[in-house]
Order: C-alpha cells, then structure tokens, then sequence
C-alpha cells in the first residue's frame, strides 16, 4: 500500500495535469482538445519515470476533482514498484537542482557531487545509469529551455499573484531588538496588495497566514507565483492551493527578474514608509502592523500606479464579476495541515513536541490528523473519507490523574487498521 507521503504526490502529480482547466487558464479550443494535448505529452511522474496517460484518463481525473476536491485526486494503491532506490525523490530532486544550477556541468561531474554530498552510494549508481537518467529527463545541456526574460502582464485580476518576503528594520521589543520580515501577496494586473504582513519570522506557516487572509478579502486567484523557499515550496502549500485550484508555479532557481513586479512594490513601500519612519515609536508587532496598514490604505493603495495609470483599488474593482468567491469555512478547511500519526500505547500522540492525548480505541494505530498551523489547540481526525469524526486536545496529565481507570489493556485491542 502507499504511504500517507506517496498518496499526496501521485495527488499533487494529477493536479498539475489539469490545472489549466480547473482554474480555466488553458488555451485549447475546448476542453476534450485540452485533454488531448495533456495526453500527447510524457510528464515526469513522482516515481521519476516518464508515463503517457489517454485523453479519458486525465479528463476522468478533472471529474474527479470537480467532484470531490482533491481529495478526489489521492490513489490507493502503490504505483511506483520497481523503481530504483537510488532514484529516490531526494535524488532526483538534486539532479534537477545541479543541472539547472551548472547546465554545462557533465553526468560524471553531476554523479561525483551527489556521491560526495552523501545522496547516492557509488555502487548503487554508474556512470551509464546516470546518464541514462539525465538524457531521458531532459536534462542534458542541450535539452534544458533557455530562460526567457519577456515582459508580461496578466489580462485580468486575479489571474495570477506574486509572493514573495523581504527583509525589514529591527523592532525593539521589551528591550530586545529583533529582525522583522514583511510578507506580501500583489496581484499582478491591478498591482494591489491583496495582503501583506510584518513578523518576527519568515516561515510556511506566516506565508500561508497572510495567503488566507488575501483569500478570503480578494477571493480565489487562478495562479500564485513564489520562489523556491522553504515557506513557499513545501508540500502543505502543494495541498492548500490544489484544495483550492489555484495553480502553484515556483520561479526558476536564481531567476530573478520572474519577481521584478513585487520587488518594485517593495522598493515603494520601503521608500514611501519603512524606511522614512521612526520605529521607536511602535509599542509592539500589532502597533506597526496596524500603523503600516493605515499607509497602505490610504497611500499606496489609492495612489495613481505609474504602470497601470490609475490606483491599483480602482483597477481591482474594475473586474470585481470575474472574480471566484469560497465560502470561509470551506477555506478554513483547505487550510487545514495533513499528517499522519501512530498512536502510542498511553493513547498520545506528538506534533511539534507537542503532546496530545487521543482516545483509548486508537492504541497502536496509524490515524490521519489535520490541523491549523496557526492555532494547534486542538487537531482533527479524519477517517477514509477525508470527514472530520473527533477532534484531539493537548495532554492534561493533572486532569488525568484525578481520572479512575478500568482494568482493561487497551493495548490488546484495536488492531492496526489505518483511520
């Protein structure tokens, strides 16, 4: 049986095969031209092999997702037997990464680097299966695309957004100065802000903070474009956005000039406020954020864009019907984190060296959680169905020990069945 880890790849795999349709971006005649297109191409599926699926198949997996979400998309079988172990995600990940880095770099060169960096074993892999891997990947030097630099510019609101950190001025909290990040989302046709954020810290689970937020004020975009970061490219996120349909795209690595629009908006913002401010005057990260909104509301959002030649509020409204709505609590839940977790014999279980206490008849074995990475009082189990049946709370061991316990060894019972 696949794994929890497989089952989400083969898922995400699918997602990005129909995409294009789910978020209506594809430029076929029709959608059974689409699929036909999809259908004529060997995509690089998470096993590494090159496959070729049929028309019928890609347009079955487009119902699926219509149907049921993505959750529609996930298998539940094994389909990766036979592949080499030195094949692994990990590695073929680093090959993709060493070639796209030094595209003039050899296969014997490529093999030498991932032996010394301690990815494969130089008697699991020769030369010739390497090469063998490079050329039918396409990733030999002159199988690789040229990087296009071209101007561009989305037709409406909402068709695509930027995302993307940088670094800000250090706030002096409590006598203790610390380093802040602003996090921002702009939508590319109307250059609004749809929403940006200060924090102490640029992780996954700030950017998804401020991606909810833009969501639910702005409603849902086709496609979200960030960089290769640890808070934008993580498998959570994979989720979130094909939950949503939101086509995920990450820039080619050292490419900057695919993120020129948003870094001007932080240039903007930075000259216009950030950088003219005194920040001895915020009490905390509330009192600037607050105070940093009240600039955007009033300066940058309503202010005349050189590029557009009106303020991007105005030209946001301009497409307010295109726009695709969900309802709050529906985002909420393709919000939620997926993981999965082995019950220990005292009925707990650990997320983030958290402990959280489950019921007895789930002793020894596996069950599926979700939970909001912003707020992990309490966590969710979900049964083959993807439907929330309990919810979990942190570990009260004082109120637990004024608790009586029955004379039965839960331990014994329950089996192993997955939940």
């Amino acid at each position: 049986m696949l794994n929890e880890k497989e089952i989400q790849e083969i898922g995400l795999f699918k997602f990005s095969l129909i995409a294009p349709v789910v978020n209506n971006t594809y430029n076929a005649y029709s959608k059974e031209q689409f699929y036909r297109e999809v259908a004529s191409k060997a995509h690089k599926h998470p096993t590494g092999k090159e496959v070729k699926y049929s028309s019928g198949t890609i347009k079955r997996w487009h119902m699926q997702y219509k149907k049921n979400g993505f959750d529609g998309l996930l298998p539940m079988k094994r389909s990766d037997a036979g592949i080499p172990r030195s094949f692994s995600e990990k590695v073929m990940n680093e090959i993709y990464e060493i070639k796209t880095k030094f595209p003039h770099i050899t296969t014997k060169m490529v093999r030498r680097k991932l032996i010394e960096d301690g990815f494969i074993k130089a008697s699991e892999v020769s030369l010739s299966s390497m090469y063998r891997y490079i050329k039918a990947n396409n990733l030999k030097r002159n199988q690789l695309e040229p990087i296009e630099r071209r101007a561009y510019e989305m037709a409406n609101v909402n068709d695509c957004w930027l995302a993307d950190t940088s670094h800000l001025l250090r706030l002096k909290v409590n006598g203790k100065s610390i380093k802040t990040y602003l996090i921002a989302i702009i939508d590319d046709k109307s250059r609004l802000l749809v929403h940006s954020e200060i924090f102490f810290n640029d992780n996954a689970v700030n950017f998804q903070i401020v991606l909810k937020k833009a969501i639910k004020k702005y409603g849902i975009p086709k496609k979200l474009l960030v960089d290769n970061g640890g808070p934008y490219k993580n498998k959570q996120l994979s989720m979130i956005t094909a939950s949503l349909g939101i086509n995920l795209i990450h820039t080619r690595p050292y490419s900057g000039a695919s993120k020129a629009k948003i870094e001007r908006v932080f240039r903007t913002v930075k000259d216009n406020y950030i950088n003219c401010t005194d920040w001895n005057i915020f009490e905390d990260l509330e009192d600037l954020n607050k105070r940093f909104n009240i600039y955007l509301n009033l300066e940058y959002q309503n202010k005349i864009h050189s590029g557009i030649k009106m303020t991007p509020k105005e030209r946001y409204k301009n497409d307010m019907a295109l726009i695709k709505y969900k309802p709050t609590e529906e985002i909420e839940k393709s919000f939620l984190h997926r993981i999965t977790r082995k019950v220990h014999k005292d009925a707990t279980i650990v997320i983030q060296t958290v402990l959280y206490e489950v019921s007895q008849k789930y002793i020894n074995q596996t069950i599926n959680l979700r939970y909001a990475a912003d707020d992990t009082s309490e966590l969710y189990i979900i049964d083959r169905n993807n439907k929330i049946i309990e919810t979990v709370y942190k570990l009260d061991k004082v109120a637990n020990s004024k608790i009586k316990r029955k004379g039965i060894d839960y331990s014994k019972i329950g089996g192993n069945e997955n939940v």
